[in-house]
């Protein structure tokens, strides 16, 4: 693995930004790794982006109340993915999706400890962090938090102090 040694930022997602993000999922992304499930044909079809899109600005772009706070992931200036957090009792659930290519580079590590801090402004005492028994990078990113498994699906809780 080749450590990335650009620059990981994260900024708020905005309209602007929004069609950026799009295109990383698309070019980089499988539907279903960023997004819910949308009827019809496999892949990146017209209703399925607009799909993203709508979801985007129902969750985090909502005038009124956001359901989340989304995060634009950027490995030197260039969108590779998105992060989230969203308010739960007590603290913040954590989400990530990187693309494929800017997998297995650092870039997720980079990404939690900026979540972490960002929890931490909002006033968060814990991140929770749900993800599956097969998905070994995301496990690894949680192995500094406490875990419990069951089933399929693995739940870390990290307390924030």
């Amino acid at each position: 693995m080749q450590e990335n040694t650009e620059p990981v930022t994260l900024e708020s997602l905005t309209e602007d930004n929004l069609p950026l993000l799009l295109n990383a999922a698309v070019r980089d992304a499988d539907p279903l790794e960023v997004m819910p499930p949308v009827d019809g044909e496999p892949g990146w079809n017209a209703e399925r982006r607009q799909a993203f899109l709508e979801f985007h600005r129902g969750r985090s772009l909502r005038a009124d109340q956001p359901v989340e706070y989304t995060y634009v992931i950027a490995v030197g200036g260039r969108v590779v993915g998105a992060a989230r957090l969203q308010p739960v009792e007590d603290g913040v659930e954590a989400g990530v999706w990187i693309g494929r290519s800017d997998r297995g580079h650092g870039v997720g590590r980079a990404v939690a400890e900026q979540l972490r801090a960002l929890a931490v402004q909002v006033g968060a005492r814990r991140i929770v962090a749900v993800t599956t028994v097969d998905n070994p990078a995301a496990r690894q990113l949680l192995d500094t938090a406490a875990s419990t498994v069951s089933g399929d699906t693995v739940t870390a809780t990290l307390d924030l102090g």
